[in-house]
């Protein structure tokens, strides 16, 4: 025993289950049951058969490959279904909650403003340029080019902090 839990060997856990010893050995390949140190944990392995709809046929006990080549248990499989099936279950609940937006609406929103801002920025010169070939002092143009994009950004800042739904 280990941790409390009874281990048999394969043909011991045949005889406790009723079944041939081959039957075992296919399901033990297969990894449909649970292994701890090469004895059959009784406990979990009854609860995994338990819970099979129908009893594991020759198909079905062929160990299926993953693509690295490593063998995949019912049990493994069976938790992947039910951790993704729940993922799946957190991505709707946050997307209905708005905790989450699907990307197409986020690049859709990102493209808009990248686009005010390069509006903005190219329109720029002309804007300006008048102004500043008024201007021959480097600190006066470089004033009025700063105050010019600060205007631009805190305009465009507020938009996006302010624009709703």
């Amino acid at each position: 025993m280990a941790a409390g839990r009874e281990l048999l060997s394969q043909a011991e856990y045949a005889r406790h289950r009723g079944v041939s010893r081959q039957y075992i050995s296919r399901l033990a390949k297969a990894g449909v049951l649970v292994v701890r140190g090469g004895k059959v944990d009784v406990a979990a392995s009854d609860a995994v058969l338990d819970d099979r709809p129908e009893k594991v046929s020759e198909a079905a006990t062929s160990a299926p490959e993953e693509a690295g080549g490593q063998t995949t248990s019912y049990a493994q499989a069976k938790l992947a279904d039910m951790l993704f099936r729940a993922r799946l279950r957190k991505l709707e609940y946050e997307t209905k909650s708005a905790k989450l937006i699907p990307t197409d609406e986020v690049k859709a929103v990102w493209f808009k403003q990248a686009r005010q801002i390069r509006d903005k920025l190219l329109a720029l010169p002309a804007k300006l340029a008048p102004q500043l070939a008024a201007v021959s002092d480097v600190r006066a143009v470089r004033e009025l080019l700063d105050s010019e994009i600060e205007g631009i950004l805190k305009g465009l800042q507020d938009d996006i902090r302010y624009r709703r739904p």
